[in-house]
């Protein structure tokens, strides 16, 4: 079985697609699949489920959903033989590596970031652009529930790493126009973000195209500025003076931008 939240809802069995039957039961998969391998308490999915209106009945009606969930799933209505096991105060998702997209996802960047710190920059590229894949869009993106949607939202950070770390590792690879081409985008989309700016400031800069990257700050600033009323952060700021001072460091650093 495979579940995938990393876009739409989504089950695989080995013989196929596995329909979910409505919105609700989709929420509970994804509360559930949102904190894979802890105890999710009853309490919260009947918020999952009927936001601040419950039904007097919620409790029993949550049971009622775990058990078609159960069925859906390939288990026993009862029992803790299969993934959805209950636990009190609640229920768990139980599932084996490689079930469930986002826990793939987690893995593969803690193995690029080995393959960084070995020296192996092309592995690391490789195992974080598989990553990279497995967003299919939205997480949990046929999913109303605010709670679902706070802890979804804030899954972009994540994948906003990823996309980070592969291009300084591509950029220690000297691949700089394929980086630059694909950060412009990225920046584009998300322009207050300043690891991002520095990275494509620096790609463009590799690439002999200083007054590209001195754009790219120029730009980020007005935009800084405007919109949170303050001035880019010093890091920024400082990769900004030494490509000013055309510094030929920035030629051999690994790392010229460090994460917060």
């Amino acid at each position: 079985m495979r579940i995938g939240i990393l876009g739409p809802i989504e089950v695989t069995s080995p013989a196929g697609p596995v329909r979910l039957a409505g919105q609700r039961q989709c929420a509970l998969l994804a509360a559930l699949a949102l904190d894979t391998g802890r105890v999710v308490p009853l309490s919260r999915l009947v918020d999952v489920l009927w936001d601040d209106d419950p039904p007097a009945t919620a409790r029993s009606r949550v049971q009622v959903h775990v058990c078609l969930l159960r069925q859906a799933l390939g288990q026993p209505s009862v029992g803790d033989g299969g993934p959805l096991v209950t636990r009190a105060p609640g229920y768990l998702l139980r599932l084996r590596n490689g079930e469930l997209d986002l826990s793939e996802f987690g893995s593969l960047n803690r193995q690029a970031a080995e393959a960084m710190g070995a020296g192996q920059a092309a592995r690391a590229v490789e195992l974080l652009a598989f990553a990279l894949t497995l967003w299919r869009g939205e997480p949990c993106a046929d999913v109303a529930s605010p709670l679902v949607r706070a802890a979804a939202d804030a899954l972009h950070e994540r994948r906003l790493l990823a996309i980070e770390a592969k291009a300084e590792a591509e950029l220690s690879l000297g691949r700089y126009q394929s980086v630059a081409a694909e950060l412009a985008e990225h920046v584009a989309a998300y322009p207050l973000r300043e690891r991002l700016r520095a990275l494509l400031m620096l790609a463009w800069y590799r690439m002999g195209c200083r007054a590209d990257a001195l754009n790219a700050y120029r730009e980020g600033r007005r935009r800084i500025v405007a919109e949170l009323g303050l001035e880019p952060g010093p890091q920024l700021r400082h990769l900004h003076q030494r490509i000013l001072s055309e510094d030929r460091g920035l030629y051999s650093e690994m790392q010229t931008y460090a994460r917060k």
